[in-house]
Protein backbone atom coordinates (compact mmCIF):
# COMPACT_ATOMS: atom_id res chain seq x y z
CA UNK A 1 0.00 0.00 0.00
CA UNK A 2 2.42 2.75 1.09
CA UNK A 3 4.37 1.70 -2.75
CA UNK A 4 1.35 2.35 -4.36
CA UNK A 5 0.97 5.80 -2.76
CA UNK A 6 4.77 6.57 -3.29
CA UNK A 7 4.09 5.77 -7.29
CA UNK A 8 1.17 7.83 -7.14
CA UNK A 9 3.22 10.68 -5.43
CA UNK A 10 5.91 10.45 -8.06
CA UNK A 11 3.39 10.65 -10.90
CA UNK A 12 1.56 13.21 -9.87
CA UNK A 13 4.63 15.09 -9.75
CA UNK A 14 5.82 14.14 -12.93
CA UNK A 15 2.50 15.28 -14.45
CA UNK A 16 2.45 18.60 -12.51
CA UNK A 17 6.14 19.25 -13.74
CA UNK A 18 4.70 18.64 -17.22
CA UNK A 19 2.14 20.74 -17.04
CA UNK A 20 3.86 23.52 -15.69
CA UNK A 21 6.37 23.39 -18.17
CA UNK A 22 3.83 23.37 -21.17
CA UNK A 23 2.05 26.48 -19.52
CA UNK A 24 5.35 28.44 -19.16
CA UNK A 25 6.14 27.43 -22.78
CA UNK A 26 2.49 28.89 -23.81
CA UNK A 27 2.52 32.18 -22.30
CA UNK A 28 6.09 32.69 -23.48
CA UNK A 29 5.09 31.91 -26.97
CA UNK A 30 1.41 34.41 -26.76
CA UNK A 31 4.02 36.97 -26.44
CA UNK A 32 4.93 37.09 -29.81
CA UNK A 33 3.06 33.67 -31.74
CA UNK A 34 -0.67 34.04 -30.40
CA UNK A 35 -2.17 32.59 -33.66
CA UNK A 36 0.51 29.82 -33.78
CA UNK A 37 0.30 29.17 -29.67
CA UNK A 38 -3.43 29.11 -29.38
CA UNK A 39 -3.35 27.35 -32.92
CA UNK A 40 -1.55 24.87 -31.52
CA UNK A 41 -3.53 24.02 -28.32
CA UNK A 42 -6.69 23.92 -30.28
CA UNK A 43 -5.23 21.27 -32.77
CA UNK A 44 -4.02 19.30 -30.18
CA UNK A 45 -7.43 19.28 -28.01
CA UNK A 46 -5.25 20.05 -25.14
CA UNK A 47 -8.13 21.12 -23.26
CA UNK A 48 -6.05 21.43 -19.71
CA UNK A 49 -3.32 23.84 -21.29
CA UNK A 50 -6.63 25.87 -22.56
CA UNK A 51 -7.72 25.78 -18.93
CA UNK A 52 -4.19 27.01 -17.43
CA UNK A 53 -4.20 29.26 -19.55
CA UNK A 54 -7.22 30.58 -19.21
CA UNK A 55 -7.30 30.59 -14.93
CA UNK A 56 -3.49 32.22 -15.33
CA UNK A 57 -5.85 35.35 -17.28
CA UNK A 58 -8.38 35.83 -14.80
CA UNK A 59 -6.56 34.47 -11.51
CA UNK A 60 -4.65 37.89 -10.94
CA UNK A 61 -8.05 39.47 -10.80
CA UNK A 62 -10.00 37.20 -8.83
CA UNK A 63 -6.97 36.83 -5.84
CA UNK A 64 -7.06 40.45 -5.49
CA UNK A 65 -11.18 41.17 -5.34
CA UNK A 66 -10.78 38.10 -3.22
CA UNK A 67 -7.99 39.85 -0.90
CA UNK A 68 -9.71 43.46 -1.13
CA UNK A 69 -12.99 41.54 0.34
CA UNK A 70 -10.96 39.79 3.05
CA UNK A 71 -9.30 43.29 3.92
CA UNK A 72 -12.32 45.34 4.17
CA UNK A 73 -14.34 42.81 6.37
CA UNK A 74 -11.33 42.56 8.48
CA UNK A 75 -10.36 45.89 8.36
CA UNK A 76 -14.00 48.23 8.58
CA UNK A 77 -16.46 44.94 9.48
CA UNK A 78 -18.12 45.64 5.60
CA UNK A 79 -17.52 45.93 2.32
CA UNK A 80 -16.56 49.40 1.53
CA UNK A 81 -18.37 51.73 -1.50
CA UNK A 82 -15.47 52.78 -2.38
CA UNK A 83 -12.75 50.83 -4.59
CA UNK A 84 -10.15 52.93 -5.43
CA UNK A 85 -7.84 53.69 -8.32
CA UNK A 86 -6.00 50.32 -7.61
CA UNK A 87 -8.85 48.62 -8.14
CA UNK A 88 -9.61 50.14 -11.58
CA UNK A 89 -5.80 49.87 -12.90
CA UNK A 90 -6.42 46.08 -12.37
CA UNK A 91 -9.41 45.96 -13.92
CA UNK A 92 -8.03 47.40 -17.13
CA UNK A 93 -5.07 45.50 -17.26
CA UNK A 94 -6.87 42.02 -16.77
CA UNK A 95 -9.51 43.40 -19.44
CA UNK A 96 -7.07 44.32 -21.78
CA UNK A 97 -5.24 40.88 -21.44
CA UNK A 98 -8.39 38.97 -21.47
CA UNK A 99 -9.11 41.09 -24.81
CA UNK A 100 -5.90 40.15 -26.50
CA UNK A 101 -6.67 36.25 -25.98
CA UNK A 102 -10.00 36.12 -26.84
CA UNK A 103 -9.05 38.02 -30.31
CA UNK A 104 -6.50 35.51 -31.03
CA UNK A 105 -8.54 32.62 -29.61
CA UNK A 106 -11.53 34.30 -32.22
CA UNK A 107 -8.95 34.08 -34.97
CA UNK A 108 -7.60 30.54 -34.34
CA UNK A 109 -11.71 29.37 -34.52
CA UNK A 110 -12.48 31.08 -37.20
CA UNK A 111 -9.41 30.36 -39.25
CA UNK A 112 -8.97 26.41 -38.47
CA UNK A 113 -6.20 25.59 -41.07
CA UNK A 114 -4.42 22.32 -39.71
CA UNK A 115 -2.23 21.88 -43.06
CA UNK A 116 -0.48 25.66 -42.53
CA UNK A 117 1.60 23.51 -39.95
CA UNK A 118 5.02 23.18 -41.43
CA UNK A 119 6.65 20.45 -38.68
CA UNK A 120 4.29 17.69 -37.46
CA UNK A 121 3.15 17.70 -33.80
Amino acid sequence: MKKRIENIIKISILIGVRQLWGLMCNLYLLAYQPFLTLRTIRWRKDKSQFFLLSTTVVAPVVFYVGARVAWDVYRYGHLLHSIGPVFWTTTIIEAMIFSYLLYWTIKVIKKNHKDMFVETI
